[in-house]
């Protein structure tokens, strides 16, 4: 028999787990959240439905494994309020979701005896559906207590995903590689249809003419890695062209020439290391965008 599961937070990750985690044989024995409404709306989304409530410490007594699938900042306030109504018992394990913050705001848990980790599923979710989707297969990030890992370990295999372990004080390093892989590509992405504004390209045609191009970049990045993908100007050295990029930037939109020679710099190290690019055509390439 699995382990009988309690989630505490009806979001979209808390919902689509509790849906996951069930047709995986897990017996989700409890919903809570802050609102009864939210934690009913989750719970319907099960067959059986399980137990749905707003009081998390009437419910978590009866799991092997409490998931807190709250917002970030709500974690230890949740977490906190449950052991402070002695809602945990020794011997459970305690998991949190967060990419961002490390198991040790679980500390309270752990002060009542339980084994705390977290298991952060490597990806973005727009709504409960699309997070059904995308956590199948999906990589988890585990890291706390031995025992804490090892039951994610267990949750994470019987949906499919895969896991890396890490270290706990490595979480923030680790999140912000996450936050760059994802938050900053649509920020660069919306960097690049600003340059299309300023030559009179609405953002809805820039954006249709540049997805080829990034769904490309991004196949090309799968079959060969980072470094082998890289094309374009950097990578042959043609400092002409940056040259010409600089001057154009600093007359059209100068306020983001500092983030444009900030993301050459770092191509010039990408192409360095791919081969394409001689020591005498980097030195002059970033010669031009020296700060």
């Amino acid at each position: 028999m699995k382990r009988k599961i309690v989630i505490v937070g009806a979001g979209k990750v808390g919902t689509a787990l509790a849906v996951l985690l069930q047709r995986a044989g897990y017996p989700v024995v409890g919903i809570a959240s802050r609102t009864l409404k939210s934690a009913r709306d989750a719970a319907d989304r099960l067959h059986p439905s399980p137990e749905a409530g707003d009081a998390p410490a009437e419910l978590t007594s009866k799991a092997d494994i409490v998931l807190v699938t709250t917002n970030d900042d709500a974690i230890r306030v949740a977490c906190d309020a449950i052991a402070g109504l002695g809602g945990f018992r020794a011997g459970q394990v305690v998991l949190h979701v967060s990419g961002s913050v490390p198991s040790s705001v679980l500390g309270s848990a752990k002060e009542a005896g339980c084994l705390i980790g977290s298991m952060h599923p490597l990806q973005s979710f727009a709504d409960v559906d699309v997070a059904l989707e995308r956590l199948k297969g999906a990589y988890f990030c585990l890291e706390g207590m031995d025992e804490a890992v090892g039951a994610a370990r267990e949750m994470a295999e019987a949906l499919g995903g895969r896991v890396m372990a890490i270290d706990t004080e490595n979480k923030p390093i680790y999140h912000a590689a996450a936050v760059i892989a994802s938050n900053f590509f649509v920020s660069i992405i919306d960097m690049s249809l600003k340059f299309y504004e300023a030559i009179g390209i609405e953002r809805e045609k820039g954006l249709e003419a540049l997805m080829p191009l990034i769904e490309g970049s991004l196949a090309n990045i799968r079959a060969l890695g980072p470094v082998k993908a890289l094309t374009g100007p950097i990578a042959r050295g043609d400092a002409a062209v940056i040259r010409e990029h600089v001057e154009a930037i600093e007359r059209a939109i100068p306020d983001l020439l500092p983030v444009y020679k900030a993301l050459v710099r770092l191509n010039v190290d990408v192409a360095s290391r791919k081969g394409t690019l001689n020591e005498k055509a980097a030195k002059e390439i970033l010669r031009i965008v020296r700060a």
